[in-house]
């Protein structure tokens, strides 16, 4: 666990960052790592000198298996309020099969194709064991916030997903922002997959109006706003596809391998 401003610490869970955040009336997880990430995140809860029961919201930034994945352990080991967007519900709740967006860059076409040995994302959640999880509450309510104690706001920042959303912290300025953008080689790049293009960069714009300090990305580590660096031109994303069995995936070597290149 490492401080990022007052009362925000980044948490490095499986593969992806979460982040647990101060407020007047308990703490706030951002997201929850891919399955098996609970026991880090407690630990982390533990060293600020927190019991679990501290952590009064849980607040996923979108639907993906490495944001969501301990989504279930946490909530029952806590109780927190999870809370997600409206479109991301059915997702994270199961009744939705989930997609992997479109690749927009050559690596993430490389990654996509590897996803895509999965024949239905029901099989992938399967081999990383995901458990469903019914959320609590929709992103859009003003009251959750207000409840927990803390002085900010969650912002809708489509793009990556539809129902991806951003936290952002009025005291510190820091944006938690799933993975609207991502670290990788000391600048805040797009993602490896987005749904719509120009709502991510609609969204880049809508955090950078609220004039953060520092943007909290999934992939990689905390940047100013100066770092980020967006192509001016990105290629038609490719389709691919591939008939190979799920059951020849692996996923965790995948997934580090998108963490080592995301750093």
């Amino acid at each position: 666990m490492s401080k990022v401003a007052e009362g925000v610490y980044r948490v490095p869970a499986r593969h992806a960052n979460t982040y647990l955040v101060e407020a007047d009336n308990g703490l706030v997880l951002v997201d929850t790592g891919m399955p098996g990430s609970e026991n880090r995140i407690l630990k982390a809860v533990a060293d600020l000198g927190r019991e679990p029961s501290d952590v009064k919201l849980i607040l996923l930034t979108h639907r993906h298996w490495d944001n969501i994945g301990s989504a279930a352990a946490l909530k029952k080991a806590t109780s927190g309020m999870l809370v997600s967007h409206g479109f991301e519900k059915p997702y994270v709740a199961g009744t939705l099969v989930v997609i992997t967006p479109r690749a927009w860059s050559l690596y993430g076409r490389i990654a996509r194709r590897a996803l895509a040995i999965a024949s239905s994302t029901k099989k992938l959640l399967r081999l990383v064991k995901y458990h469903p999880v019914l959320v609590d509450g929709a992103s859009d309510d003003e009251s959750i916030l207000k409840d927990v104690g803390l002085d900010g706001s969650i912002v809708w920042t489509p793009g990556h997903t539809k129902g991806s959303i951003s936290l952002f912290v009025n005291k510190s300025r820091v944006a938690i922002i799933g993975d609207l953008l991502r670290t990788k080689r000391g600048k805040l790049r797009e993602p490896l997959f987005m749904e719509n293009i120009s709502q991510e960069r609609s969204s880049v714009q809508r955090i950078l109006d609220l004039h953060p300090v520092i943007l909290c990305p999934s992939r990689g580590k905390p940047l100013p706003p100066s770092k980020i660096r967006i192509k001016e031109r990105i290629a038609k994303p490719v389709k691919m596809e591939t008939k190979k069995d799920a059951e020849d995936i692996d996923l965790e070597s995948l997934a580090k391998d998108l963490s080592a290149e995301a750093s």
